[in-house]
């Protein structure tokens, strides 16, 4: 008896230690959905173990090590040490809130029709999110996940979900259209998201700066794309899963297997407008340098740097340049990307700022009228004839953005910019071309115009008027 009761008061000194010991450290506070409970240590116990136990999964431990902060070694338990652990935990549904909305943007609330979209509305498993022509919208996962889609796009939330290791689940099935992953997750090992393009599966991850950004496209029946353009990620079809570094792509065909994955083209660099340029008609000619291997390229304007407020895209480019026709008024941003032979997305480039302010476009090329000038006559036919020293007046006109370039040349050789005042005939008495061209500042080109100019020791007669009509310069017999 004596012995079991010295036992006794042994065990409670050691409890009374315990949680003396508890007292004198601050207790931290259960995280929402947690549900707290006592346990005493028995021998052999380890702190996975127990959390193991009653959660089901050894990976939480440092949760059961954050609620006892008097506990300096996780992992030299004592057998009578009164723990504080997690005997059970509620996780909240997760959701995506639909972060931009920019022009006519369309939601599904399963099981409900599609509805107009609204910045700050909640997704939830099987809801769906649609665009329209010159439409996006961005969707953002509370861990920190973001998922654009550009125009014409719908994508459904297949799967969103999160286990009790604090891995997060998300799958989205984008049916049509392009959808722009961002990685950036709270907690870098907290993510596993999973994309459904198609025939394709991708897995995007983060790279070593725990960012990750990934393009995936399925253009109706004709497979997908994958581009990893930070980060790393893995892509599986028929079958067959492959490996997709930093700066590779891959496209998928819809009855077989990856291609191999392929380096992504780099990004073009803008030529005009300037940076910032302010431009006061809405349809500016955009262009940039050309890219090595490129089969077309692709523009996008947008409200944000990060274009989730798509206003206008245009794809299939094959020159360097293009005219956005027409562009919202107030500052915008825009960039260029190369897509290869294959399909697959380059880089895209720098987003370049450009502000309109004006709304009509300018449609028409600047006009240059071509008239004599001191020294100078119009002879028969249209004709200027020049003495020697004569001149050649230039008038150049364009009602929206205005003349920006004017120049000339004689006889084929080499331009000159004109400075706007008379241009000198050169010597002799041959007939001469004089060829003039202009550019106005939306790029438009205007010309060339032609002239010929004979030379002549004195200037022409004036004409002679017999009975109202003109005879010309001389009486002819």
């Amino acid at each position: 008896m004596n012995g079991r009761r010295n036992l006794t008061v042994a065990v409670i000194v050691l409890l009374g230690l315990a949680a003396a010991a508890t007292a004198q450290t601050p207790t931290p506070a259960p995280r929402p959905g947690d549900t707290l409970g006592w346990y005493v240590v028995r021998p052999g116990d380890t702190l996975e173990g127990i959390t193991e136990r009653f959660l089901g999964t050894p990976k939480l431990w440092r949760e059961n090590w954050r609620l006892n902060p008097w506990l300096k070694d996780p992992h030299t338990l004592h057998a009578g040490d009164r723990l504080r652990v997690i005997v059970s935990r509620q996780l909240p549904p997760r959701s995506a809130e639909l972060e931009k909305v920019a022009r006519r943007v369309e939601e599904k609330p399963h099981p409900n029709p599609w509805i107009p979209a609204r910045e700050g509305d909640l997704l939830r498993e099987n809801d769906g999110c649609r665009t329209y022509r010159d439409s996006s919208a961005r969707l953002r996962f509370d861990d920190g996940t973001r998922v654009t889609l550009t125009e014409e796009s719908l994508v459904f939330l297949r799967r969103v979900e999160r286990t009790l290791e604090g891995v997060d689940h998300d799958t989205v099935e984008v049916v049509r259209g392009q959808a722009d992953l961002q990685l950036e997750p709270e907690r870098p090992t907290s993510l596993d998201v999973e994309v459904v393009v198609g025939p394709a599966v991708a897995r995007p991850r983060p790279g070593r700066t725990g960012r990750g950004t990934a393009r995936l496209r399925r253009e109706g029946n004709h497979g997908a794309s994958v581009m990893v353009y930070e980060g790393a990620g893995a892509v599986e079809a028929a079958g067959t899963a492959v490996e997709v570094p930093e700066g590779m792509g891959t496209a998928v065909p819809e009855n077989g297997p990856p291609s191999p994955p392929e380096p992504l083209l780099p990004a073009p660099r803008p030529i005009g407008p300037e940076p910032g340029a302010v431009v006061g008609w809405n349809n500016p000619r955009l262009s940039w340098t050309a890219v090595p291997g490129a089969a077309s390229y692709t523009v996008e304007v947008c409200r944000d740097t990060a274009c989730a407020e798509l206003v206008a895209r245009a794809t299939g480019i094959r020159d360097t340049a293009i005219r956005m026709d027409p562009l919202p008024a107030g500052a915008l941003f825009w960039r260029v990307r190369a897509v290869a032979t294959s399909g697959l997305d380059g880089y895209p480039s720098a987003p370049r700022r450009l502000e309109i302010d004006g709304e009509s476009p300018d449609r028409l090329s600047p006009v240059v009228a071509i008239a004599a000038g001191p020294g100078t006559a119009v002879g028969d036919g249209g004709s200027l004839v020049a003495m020697p020293g004569g001149t050649i007046i230039l008038a150049t006109t364009d009602d929206v953005s205005g003349t920006a370039t004017v120049r000339y040349r004689w006889d084929g050789g080499a331009w000159r910019t004109w400075k706007g005042k008379p241009i000198s005939v050169p010597e002799g008495t041959g007939p001469r071309t004089l060829e003039v061209e202009a550019f106005d500042r939306a790029g438009r080109h205007g010309g060339p115009w032609r002239a010929t100019v004979d030379g002549a020791d004195a200037p022409p007669e004036p004409p002679v008027i017999h009975g109202g009509v003109e005879t010309g310069g001389r009486i002819d017999g």
